[in-house]
């Protein structure tokens, strides 16, 4: 039999010899990737099949071609560092985790993309952003396996694979098993791993893939394992972008640094050979990223939908390209020193504002090293890939969960400054040598130090740590480990019931998509809130083809009472109304943690007002299919004197199919005609020049009269005359694709 010859034999003896712990905390990501390649399947359970047989097949593979030489952690590791992570694991993990952005998407993206594809053809974009679901699904595993509170181990478990790839790293230059541990653990104390290594954020997990691919790119390339190591990187460096876009500004220098490495170990390679390399390293890097974006590419039209949009043009977002004001620097000398300034401006640095100042310290600790390892070129090149992708990530974001390997590959510069400066002061008076090497060490200790104050302070979700939580607090939370999988089996008998009701969701409340995705994960959801998919017609064509799909389901939103209003504003505007809202009680996992929520059923905005036809309510936002209006203005004057006034006669025509309400209780609402001046090249004058509100309401197909006073610019020249409709607080209706009227007005 095939199973008793010589060859398997050997074979399965290598694979138990190579077959280390990491290689086990490795094996779920890649069924998270393989997964994507047949989550379209109709049958899950046959999809779920064929992935588990892929990534076997990829795992073993792997195991069989990487390095056999890598060493064990020692017992040194595992009583540093290992004990210490567990016991900061430990303060916060007993109780569950509520981050806004878990609440917000990560537990939805987790429970669709178990499932099946992260978004079906009855969903309508239910989270603020399609973000890969890969980390998440690696997430969900632990989840269901642990239970919701343990289910975070998936964080640890990648910050000791950390450990022990740093162990290999510092093991060049430190030799001490007791003192090399204590340089991981130095390593490590950053405040963003304490910040999430008990929680469901995912931006730990792909740090030993990079980590482990910047070691393979730095080693010497032998020719026997030029092929292996072009396919580890690869797909290190691959899953490491599946896992968050971000990391491309990193894997861009390791990569980089490789090829530098090859270029120089085979001076007279042949351009088949660069070709057949690139080939191979090219397609494994790519394949964990193409199953999402050709989905994501063939539901918008842009594979990284929404970012880059001003290049991509999906029809559903604004063609910008997206980024957040709030975080990183601001113009180029402040994102060429931002790692070393956001030590001074850690309020743009994250939502948390604190910084121990870890990658201001290592990035000068990477300049000197430049200077004081120029004769090795490992650390000359680790340097490189820090600073380069320091500058990258300073240009992208400059902000602070994506910089996260950057903190680690600085701690290591920093760990190799101390050693050479020690070395290189050996000859030299014994104060100096500990001066030097002593206050760089300090520092360190600082950040370090600063780092676990932090850590104890904050973190995603705000938890308080055990040390400030009572004994009994911490006993009945206990209670709950390993039994906290299901949401439903903490609801009260009338709120399961309740939920019989409930055919889809509609989204109107942040925070809320993790409660619909749990308690129930397999029927449509329809995103309201985000605006940006409504501000093209495309995108409120398309939701209001997903509503008219639902006919016949009773759609509900979950929000709390505080916030009802704003889902009724947000309902409004898609053109749909509360219907029946009942109290709604979410013990989130635990009896001490609870959400008191409001289930709302969601009607056709019609039936709400069904005594008034199709009429807009009043003190509401308009649906979006409202903003659609002609204006015509019989006689514009062609001149008028500088800052004089004059009164247009304005024949504002309701176009939609939704008669406009006239007066409303406030000035919020109001339907009012506005005019704002331009230059002719465009320049805006003035912001709202003059307004003139609607009195009575105005059914479709009918037009109103009225008069607008405006005032000519203050200053002599050609201008453009615009007039357009607003909806006073929420927006102008061209921003919504109505038309304006524009005329050239001369100005003496």
């Amino acid at each position: 039999m095939i199973s008793d010859s010589p060859f398997t034999k050997s074979l399965g003896k290598r694979f138990l010899r190579q077959l280390k712990l990491e290689d086990v905390i490795f094996a779920p990501y890649l069924l998270v990737v393989t997964w994507q390649f047949f989550c379209g399947l109709p049958n899950r359970y046959i999809g779920w099949t064929l992935a588990a047989v892929a990534a076997l097949a990829v795992w073993c593979a792997y195991v069989l071609i990487k390095s056999p030489d890598d060493e064990s952690p020692s017992r040194a590791f595992w009583i540093v560092v290992f004990v210490p992570l567990v016991s900061i694991y430990l303060l916060r993990a007993l109780y569950p985790d509520i981050s806004f952005d878990v609440l917000n998407y990560h537990i939805f993206q987790t429970e669709h993309a178990l499932r099946g594809p992260l978004v079906e053809p009855s969903d309508f974009f239910p989270t603020p952003a399609f973000f890969n679901p890969a980390p998440d699904l690696l997430t969900g595993f632990y989840r269901y396996l642990l239970g919701y509170r343990l289910g975070t181990i998936s964080n640890l478990a990648a910050v000791v694979w950390l450990g022990i790839i740093l162990d290999r790293m510092l093991l060049q230059f430190v030799r001490g098993r007791w003192w090399r541990a204590v340089a991981i653990l130095l390593i490590v104390c950053t405040e963003q791993i304490f910040f999430q290594l008990n929680n469901y954020m995912i931006d730990l997990l792909a740090l030993p893939l990079l980590l482990e691919a910047t070691r393979q790119a730095l080693q010497r390339v032998e020719p026997a394992w030029l092929v292996r190591r072009s396919l580890v990187i690869s797909l290190f460096l691959g899953i490491s972008v599946t896992f968050k876009l971000a990391n491309l500004v990193f894997a861009i220098p390791i990569a980089l640094v490789f090829a530098i490495n090859i270029a120089a170990a085979y001076r007279g390679l042949t351009v088949t050979t660069v070709a057949k390399v690139l080939a191979v390293f090219g397609a494994v890097f790519l394949a964990p990223l193409v199953p999402f974006s050709v989905l994501v590419y063939r539901l918008t039209g842009n594979a990284f939908f929404p970012f880059y949009n001003a290049i991509f043009k999906s029809p559903y977002w604004p063609n910008t390209n997206v980024f957040d004001p709030r975080w990183g620097p601001q113009g180029l000398l402040e994102t060429l020193s931002w790692p070393i300034v956001v030590f001074f401006k850690p309020e743009r640095f994250c939502e948390l504002p604190v910084y121990s100042g870890r990658m201001s310290l290592g990035v000068i600790a990477a300049l000197i090293c430049l200077v004081v390892a120029r004769k090795d070129g490992a650390v000359r090149a680790l340097c490189f890939i820090t600073l380069l992708g320091a500058l990258l990530w300073s240009a992208a974001s400059g902000y602070s969960r994506y910089a996260i390997f950057v903190e680690i590959t600085t701690g290591i510069i920093i760990v190799r400054l101390v050693h050479d400066l020690w070395m290189a002061l050996a000859k030299s008076a014994r104060p100096l040598r500990w001066l030097t090497a002593g206050a760089v060490c300090a520092l360190l200790l600082a950040q370090v130090g600063l780092a676990f104050a932090y850590g104890n302070q904050y973190e995603w979700s705000m938890r308080a740590p055990l040390t400030a939580r009572s004994i009994r607090d911490t006993v009945t939370e206990t209670r709950e480990l390993l039994r906290d999988r299901d949401l439903r089996t903490y609801l009260s008998a009338d709120d399961q019931f309740a939920l019989n009701d409930v055919d889809g969701w509609i989204e109107t409340t942040y925070k809320t998509t993790a409660f619909m995705a749990l308690l129930k994960p397999d029927i449509p959801t329809l995103g309201a809130r985000t605006q940006e998919y409504f501000v093209t017609r495309s995108g409120r064509e398309k939701f209001d083809q997903t509503i008219s799909a639902a006919q016949g389901k009773r759609l509900f939103t979950l929000t709390e009472a505080a916030h009802l209003q704003s889902a009724r504003e947000v309902l409004a505007k898609r053109g749909l109304a509360t219907g029946s809202v009942r109290p709604f009680s979410i013990p989130y996992f635990s009896r001490r943690t609870t959400f008191d929520m409001l289930l709302v059923e969601v009607i056709p905005a019609s039936r709400e007002t069904s005594n008034a036809g199709d009429s807009a309510p009043r003190g509401l936002p308009l649906a979006d299919s409202a903003f659609n209006a002609r204006i015509r203005v019989p006689q514009v004057p062609l001149t008028l004197q500088a800052g004089t006034k004059y009164v247009l006669e304005v024949s504002l025509e309701n176009a939609s199919n939704i008669r406009w309400p006239g007066q409303q209780p406030t000035w919020q609402y109001q339907i009012t005609v506005g005019n704002r001046w331009f230059t002719e090249d465009g320049q805006k004058v003035t912001d709202v020049d003059g307004r003139v509100a609607l009195a009575d309401d105005l059914p479709p197909a009918t037009s109103a009269t009225l008069r607008l006073t405006i005032t000519a610019p203050a200053t002599p020249g050609e201008y453009v005359l615009e007039l357009d409709v607003i909806q006073e607080g929420v927006a102008w209706f061209s921003d919504r694709g109505s038309t304006t009227f524009r005329a050239k007005v001369t100005v003496n």
